[in-house]
C-alpha cells in the first residue's frame, strides 16, 4: 500500500495528514511524546505514516466516535483515548457492517466544490482485511484530563454536540484547538448520537472563551477564528427548518433532513467567506 495516499503538511506547531476522502488528522509532537488526533477511515497505512513523522511513544485520541475518526484505531497497538459517552458509537462505527458500507461509500466518492464523483480507496487496497480490524485499544479520557508532551500541554475540552461525547484538545502553547466536526462548513446535528441546539450553543460558547487563536476541523483545509465560531452560534440560533435546503446522506433515518445556513445562503456557497450551516430535523 502506497504511503503516497497520505500527504503530509507541517504546519505551524503540529503536522497534518489528509486523505483523498477530505478527512484530516493531526500528529503533535513534544519533546518526550507525540499524539495523534483522530485516525480517519484508515484506509492507507496510517501507523506507518504517523512513524515517519516520529518515533516517540504515542497518544492517540478520538475527537468523538464516527467512522471517518475512529477507523484507524486497530492499526496501532498504542491505547486510544475516547469520552465515555461515545464509545458504543465507536464500536459500532468501527464494526463490520459499517466498515462494509464505508468501503461502498470510499469507491463513490463525491466532491462537494465540484460535484464529482471518484475513489477514494487506495491502490492494491484489501478490503477483507480492512472490515475485520475492530476497533483498537479504547480506554475512557474526560474534560480537564493533561497530556504533557514535553514542552507541548493538551487539555481535553468536553465539546458535545455532533455527538454526546465529542471532545476538542487544547494545545495551550500554540493557542490551538482541534475540534473534530464541532466545527465546519456545516455541522450535522440530526443524527441519534447528537445532542440538543441548547447544547451545543453551550459547547460553542465553551469553545469561545478558550484561550486560543484557531480552531482547527476534522474536514477543513482553513483554520476557523473566533469570528467564524461566531457565525456558528448564530446558524445554532437562528436555524429555521421550515426555511432549509433539503439534505440527502447516508445518515438519514426516516426524518427529512435539512441544511439551514446563515442568511439564506444554501450548500452552493459552502465554501464562500461567512457561510455556516447546521444540519437538523424539524424536532431539533
Amino acid at each position: 500500500m502506497s504511503d503516497s495516499y497520505y500527504k503530509i503538511e507541517e504546519m505551524n506547531g503540529y503536522y497534518r495528514i489528509g486523505s483523498p476522502e477530505a478527512v484530516f488528522c493531526y500528529v503533535i509532537v513534544g519533546k518526550e511524546k507525540a499524539m495523534l488526533i483522530d485516525t480517519g477511515y484508515g484506509y492507507g497505512n496510517l501507523k506507518q505514516v504517523v512513524k515517519s513523522i516520529t518515533d516517540k511513544p504515542l497518544y492517540i485520541v478520538n475527537t468523538h466516535g464516527h467512522v471517518d475518526h475512529t477507523s484507524g484505531n486497530a492499526q496501532f497497538e498504542e491505547k486510544v483515548y475516547i469520552h465515555k459517552k461515545d464509545m458504543e458509537l465507536c464500536r459500532e462505527h468501527t464494526g463490520k457492517m459499517m466498515r462494509e458500507q464505508s468501503v461502498e461509500r470510499a469507491m463513490h466518492s463525491v466532491n462537494y466544490e465540484t460535484q464529482e464523483e471518484y475513489n477514494a480507496l487506495p491502490d492494491k487496497f484489501d478490503k477483507e482485511n480492512y472490515i475485520n480490524q475492530g476497533t483498537g485499544n479504547l480506554v475512557e479520557v474526560a474534560g480537564g484530563q493533561i497530556f504533557n508532551l514535553g514542552g507541548a500541554t493538551l487539555e481535553i475540552v468536553e465539546t458535545p454536540g455532533h455527538t454526546q461525547g465529542g471532545i476538542s484538545v487544547w494545545y495551550k502553547e500554540k493557542k490551538l484547538a482541534f475540534t473534530g466536526d464541532t466545527t465546519g462548513f456545516f455541522v450535522w446535528l440530526f443524527a441519534p448520537e447528537t445532542t440538543s441546539r441548547e447544547i451545543y450553543i453551550d459547547t460553542l460558547n465553551r469553545l469561545l472563551k478558550l484561550p486560543v487563536d484557531f480552531y482547527i476541523g476534522g474536514h477543513n483545509e482553513n483554520v476557523m477564528t473566533k469570528e467564524d465560531l461566531e457565525l456558528y452560534m448564530r446558524a445554532a440560533k437562528e436555524a429555521d427548518f421550515e426555511k432549509g435546503q433539503k439534505f440527502e446522506s447516508f445518515a438519514n433515518g426516516e426524518e427529512e433532513v435539512r441544511v439551514c445556513a446563515l442568511d439564506g445562503k444554501t450548500l452552493d456557497d459552502m465554501f464562500e467567506p461567512g457561510f455556516a450551516a447546521l444540519v437538523i430535523t424539524k424536532d431539533k
